[in-house]
């Protein structure tokens, strides 16, 4: 694409703000003919700054593909545990989801998991989504995936395998 608005991640969890241009579209995109609420202020840039110091950092991008394999990986595995309540993993990188088989069983798990100690968003198609910090460690991916298949345990989403 010629531009790109991008926000989110960019703070690390602090609003900002940013517009990514080619350079015919940003030569046309002179003072006043954009603005942003998020973009340019000090403190958000400040933000956006150590934010990018630590993406960039040698090694932390591969980490981060890493545990995200990791984590696919076992949850695959809790997925094929409980075929009465899951059907697939969906997902790229440390954004993933599990698809759950009855209707309305996302919401069940995630309440079971809310109660549990693990927060998740509820996502379309009936899936429930987990979204952890790119830092998540292996000794945290672990902790989840044991909670999620305790919670799926709950539902009665075993195969009778253990």
């Amino acid at each position: 694409p010629d531009i790109m608005a991008v926000a989110k991640g960019l703070g690390g969890g602090f609003p900002v703000g940013a517009c990514l241009a080619v350079e015919r579209v940003a030569s046309v995109m002179t003072a006043g003919t954009h603005g942003s609420t998020f973009g340019g202020n000090p403190l958000a840039m400040a933000a956006a700054n150590a934010v990018m110091d630590v993406m960039l950092a040698d090694g932390f991008l591969g980490g981060v593909e890493k545990i995200a394999g990791y984590l696919h990986t076992q949850l695959e595995k809790t997925v094929s545990k409980h075929p009465n309540v899951f059907s697939d993993v969906r997902g790229q990188g440390l954004m993933m989801g599990v698809k759950c088989v009855e209707e309305g069983a996302n919401a069940k798990l995630s309440g079971k998991l809310m109660e549990l100690g693990l927060l998740t968003v509820l996502a379309g198609d009936n899936v429930l989504r987990l979204v952890p910090p790119l830092i998540i460690t292996e000794a945290e991916a672990d902790e989840a995936i044991n909670l999620i298949d305790q919670a799926a345990g709950m539902l009665g989403g075993g195969n009778g395998d253990g």
